[in-house]
């Protein structure tokens, strides 16, 4: 809890950067061999099609998916396998190519949100029981993406956040999606939408975040 003194850290200046960040010149995109092996399914591109695809638009799918994985390298990087494995699947149906990062970025959202509301129901002690699982290891984050303390809290106080609750306040304030937008993404009305971005809000405020632009 910071000071009262103090003005409140703002969350949406961490973590917006992170969503813009692209991988250093020269250094392999995660998951390249996943997404050449994606190829070779039935029904999907050529392999040259593939690389291509991967190698102009991993960068958005794995950060957006890191983002949402709390900074866990290997969550995102399985997030985007399975992005570019759908995209391989439905791209014989795209008609409009030049719109392919809108749909990898719907994909990825889509995709996260399943995974989270997944994973927070295995967690669940029920859950836990019937599945004879024990309580899970805390996920180890990417250091290099969570070296900077400032970060790492704001990232675990947003993930703290019901997921379609983190998902439309990510989508509004990270990533400057409208609202009308975000709704069509969820399947939301934009009231809906609306309420899910302010409750997301007032937690953050009342956990001692600062939310503007």
């Amino acid at each position: 809890m910071p000071s009262p003194d103090l003005a409140p850290p703002n969350v949406r200046g961490l973590l917006a950067p992170l969503a813009r960040e692209r991988l250093a010149p020269g250094q392999a995109p995660p998951g390249e061999a996943q997404a050449t092996r994606a190829a070779e399914l039935p029904g999907t591109a050529s392999p040259r099609v593939v690389e291509a695809l991967y190698r102009k638009h991993h960068g958005l799918v794995f950060r957006l998916a890191l983002r949402y994985g709390k900074g866990n390298v290997a969550w995102a990087e399985d997030i985007t396998q399975e992005v570019f494995i759908d995209l391989m699947k439905a791209l014989p149906r795209l008609y409009d190519h030049d719109d392919l990062a809108g749909w990898l970025y719907r994909a990825t959202t889509n995709r996260c949100l399943t995974r989270m509301r997944r994973e927070r129901f295995r967690s669940l002690a029920p859950m836990r029981w019937l599945l004879g699982e024990r309580q899970p290891e805390p996920e180890r984050p990417d250091t290099q993406v969570m070296a900077r303390d400032d970060l790492r809290r704001a990232i675990e106080a947003v993930a703290a956040l019901p997921a379609k609750e983190q998902v439309a306040f990510s989508m509004y304030w990270l990533d400057g999606k409208e609202q009308e937008e975000i709704g069509q993404i969820l399947g939301h009305s934009k009231g809906y939408v609306c309420k899910l971005i302010q409750r997301a809000v007032e937690k953050l405020e009342k956990d001692g975040w600062g939310v503007s632009r």
